[in-house]
């Protein structure tokens, strides 16, 4: 049995496979807390961990040796994996999660019957847009703010950006349209929102034909001003699986 467990700047995913990942695997979110319940139900001598940590990893370090599990896998972004090849002279650091991300996204491309390059996106507390060729190099990418990193940004270091009591906007709220804002809060929302969008079309321009995917607690938001964009939050996750050994 693997014990599969993402730890972003935000949150905690895992998912527990016994044979082959398959569809209808149920993946679980919470705190350590909750995470450290759930082990306690599993049985350990049995179960390989495998962990991409690019957060609290003193407190799940100190968690995973306190139990005797089969085996532990911490892992490291490498210089080539899983038809991956990457575009660090130190691979090594790379944050683990965009480059697993990249892992996954790779392989969708035969799920969608595609043989295009992909360009993904992980809009999260940061928000990272990676290209990867349809050879599997990694040709770059950045790393920006991501949507409330940016907001909470303007309302902490500008003066004059304050929280009045102004109407925001609500979540399904003109997704497709480049708005303009009619309150200060408004006026950040939308310009941080399109600000992120506006770098994932140059992208997309750069590279026509590659296939967006989109990952993160804000994926879902920015895939919705794209056409026959890929979402999938659990890329992290897949991409374990796909470079366990």
């Amino acid at each position: 049995m693997h014990l599969l467990i993402d730890i972003g700047n935000s949150r905690i995913k895992w998912v527990c496979i016994v044979s082959k990942y398959t569809a209808d695997i149920k993946t679980q979110a919470g705190t350590l807390a909750e995470l450290i319940k759930f082990i306690n139900t599993i049985d350990v001598s049995k179960t390989i961990v495998m962990i991409a940590a690019v957060n609290q990893t003193v407190d799940l370090k100190a968690l995973i040796q306190a139990r005797e599990f089969k085996q532990v896998i911490w892992a490291v972004s490498q210089k080539e994996q899983a038809g991956i090849r990457n575009s660090y002279d130190l691979p090594e650091r790379m944050g683990i999660d965009r480059w697993l991300a990249m892992v996954a996204g790779f392989k969708l491309r035969q799920d969608f019957l595609t043989s295009s390059g992909i360009i993904v996106v992980d809009a999260g507390s940061a928000m990272t847009v990676d290209v990867v060729d349809s050879s599997g190099l990694h040709l770059g990418g950045y790393i920006v703010p991501g949507l409330h990193m940016a907001q909470r940004a303007l309302f902490t270091n500008t003066e004059q950006v304050l929280r009045y009591n102004e109407v925001s906007l609500s979540p399904g709220q003109a997704h497709n349209e480049f708005n303009l804002g009619n309150n200060t809060l408004q006026c950040v929302e939308y310009g941080v929102r399109n600000q992120l969008v506006a770098l994932i079309v140059y992208v997309a321009a750069k590279y026509p034909g590659y296939k967006i995917i989109f990952s993160g607690g804000d994926g879902d938001m920015l895939a919705s001003y794209f056409d026959s964009p890929i979402v999938d939050q659990d890329l992290v996750l897949k991409g374990l699986w796909q470079v366990r050994r």
